[in-house]
């Protein structure tokens, strides 16, 4: 009989240890898998975020991305160099043992020997950031110290549980029926935990050594889904600090399937999120070129980087194409970067515009200077009335060069906001007359009618009087210039709400629609055959927007062909 208690007891106790062991060994295994695919996944998202700054050479970027992570997500970071150099980091992270030079050459790594965790106090995922000088570094992301201790106190709790329950089988051989269903209760649940379900418990009512079991197995489980939790948490502030970059970010499976996009690169293609999440790319983003270079990356395996310009848009991208992968070392897809290079495009274009139109408008009349200089000192000089003649001439073109100096200079210090103000009230009707007797000449020759529409009581204006005549001069020229004989031109002024509406009104040539947006360009000239004549700058329409900018006013255009024109502005209310 006793023998038989013995034997029944040891059973007992072999099966208690079976599973304590199984759930030792299923729990841990998965939490550190799952733990290394985090710490793999947050390595590679540094790696991709951090690409353009060490292609730039902003190294401080570098170490505020690095700071932020650690704070963040309360891991440590470290950027590493090919000869081992730490060029940003954050937070404590060991490097001994680390095989940086299989991560360099492409491979990436996970430290997954738990009994080695322990021994030498590291858990670290690395994986590398080719640049586009060829150049490799190396990105490791570890936990902190104090997250390793809490392993290691998970696994001594392991080991204590299994202590306690061979402790427990040992002196409890006589009550061998009422372990019976507590034991198959917890195979139950731990075959639950092994499918990674948490939600489940124990429920044992007793004080002894079963009911300690099951509380803290409880607990264990408790813990563990909080761990996951916040890993999930941390997936979502991941994917949600993925949404919030002004950069495009898709992610691709190895069938060039959407796996991810946020809202910018949907913003940059013209595609909804929902849409096309689980698409194909090229059915996403119709450019052959991006396709077949994402397949190249998926192939071989190495970054891809690209230009494209996208139809009908006509936007250019910077594109960069990084493969990842999975934890077997596979390529299971890649990760695509755009940047929107449309804007530093437009603003080289109109760099290098503005030089050409310099470049003409310095060559005619320095052209003229120059043939007429050459023809006084082959021997016109001697005819006192032809040596008249060409002196005024070039004294014309001289004052040309100067407005156009002045103007430039002008322009300049509005766009630079070197141009000091002087706002106060101002009565914009007084100015307006004053201007206006400056084109009565000019008014006759042409034979061109002139009225105002003012609103009565007309309030005054926030504005630099001196400046504001010049807009009115300005504009009042170019109403005059294009208006043919018998035409009329007209200004207009009405209070509307907080600001006041004025109107330079003429019966002209007016201007084609598709020239409307680039008025307001420097040196933009509808018709550049009619203009070189009409000896202006081209600066002139440019210095008003910038001057009604500066008053805190608001400028706009509205013509149509053989109709006239009318430009309207608004300044606020004095």
């Amino acid at each position: 009989m006793l023998k038989s208690h013995f034997s029944w007891n040891w059973l007992l106790t072999v099966l208690v240890l079976a599973l304590l062991f199984l759930a030792f060994c299923t729990l841990n295994s998965f939490y550190v898998e799952n733990l290394g695919r985090n710490l793999m996944a947050e390595a590679s998202f540094i790696s991709s975020s951090i690409k353009v700054a060490l292609d730039s050479g902003r190294y401080q970027e570098v170490q505020n991305v690095a700071a932020t992570f650690r704070s963040r997500f309360s891991k440590a970071l470290a950027i590493v160099d090919g000869r081992g150099n730490v060029i940003a980091s954050s937070g404590e992270i060991k490097l001994k043992d680390l095989p940086l030079k299989d991560v360099l050459n492409g491979k990436k790594y996970v430290d997954k020997d738990v009994v080695r965790i322990g021994v030498f106090r590291r858990f670290r995922a690395a994986v590398p950031v080719v640049l586009e000088n060829g150049a490799a570094l190396a990105v490791v992301v570890g936990l902190l110290p104090g997250d390793i201790a809490k392993i290691l106190s998970i696994n001594l709790l392991f080991f204590v549980l299994t202590f306690l329950g061979v402790l427990f089988s040992t002196f409890m051989w006589k009550r061998t029926n009422s372990l019976i269903k507590p034991l198959e209760t917890m195979v139950d649940v731990t075959r639950n935990f092994a499918q990674g379900d948490f939600t489940r418990t124990v429920h044992v009512n007793s004080q002894n050594e079963i009911g300690k079991l099951s509380r803290e197995l409880n607990l264990l489980a408790k813990k563990l889904r909080m761990t996951l939790e916040e890993n999930e948490e941390n997936k979502t502030l991941m994917s949600e600090l993925l949404k919030s970059l002004e950069d495009g970010v898709v992610v691709v499976d190895v069938e060039t399937r959407i796996v991810f996009v946020n809202a910018s690169a949907c913003k940059l293609v013209g595609a909804d999120t929902k849409r096309a999440e689980g698409k194909k790319l090229i059915s996403v983003i119709r450019h052959y070129e991006l396709d077949e270079a994402v397949k190249e990356t998926i192939n071989r395996g190495i970054p891809n980087y690209k230009e494209i310009t996208l139809l009908p848009s006509d936007k250019t991208l910077k594109v960069s194409i990084t493969p990842y992968r999975n934890k077997k070392e596979k390529i299971a897809g890649c990760i695509i970067v755009m940047k929107d290079m449309t804007e530093i495009k437009r603003i080289e274009k109109m760099r290098t515009d503005f030089i050409a139109n310099v470049s003409h408008e310095l060559r005619t009349p320095l052209t003229s200077i120059r043939g007429f200089v050459e023809t006084l000192i082959d021997g016109a000089y001697q005819d006192p009335t032809l040596a008249k003649r060409f002196l005024k001439i070039i004294e014309k073109e001289v004052g040309r060069l100067c407005r156009l100096t002045d103007n430039m200079l002008d322009l300049s210090r509005i766009e630079t906001n070197q141009l000091k103000l002087n706002i106060k009230d101002v009565s914009a009707e007084e100015i307006i007359r004053e201007v206006m007797i400056i084109f009565e000449n000019r008014l006759k020759e042409k034979d061109l009618t002139y009225y105002e529409k003012f609103q009565e009581n007309l309030p005054k204006v926030k504005a630099d009087p001196d400046w504001l005549r010049q807009i009115f001069v300005n504009l009042m020229d170019n109403a005059v210039k294009y208006t043919p004989s018998g035409g009329k031109v007209w200004i207009e002024a009405e209070s509307k709400g907080d600001v006041v509406e004025f109107r330079v009104c003429d019966t002209g040539a007016g201007i084609p629609e598709e020239d409307l947006p680039r008025i307001f360009e420097r040196f933009y000239r509808v018709d550049k055959t009619r203009s070189a004549g009409s000896g202006g700058s081209g600066l002139g329409l440019a210095i008003v927007k910038h001057l009604v900018k500066a008053f805190g006013g608001d400028i706009w255009v509205e013509s149509k062909v053989n109709q006239g024109s009318k430009f309207i502005f608004t300044l606020k209310k004095a």
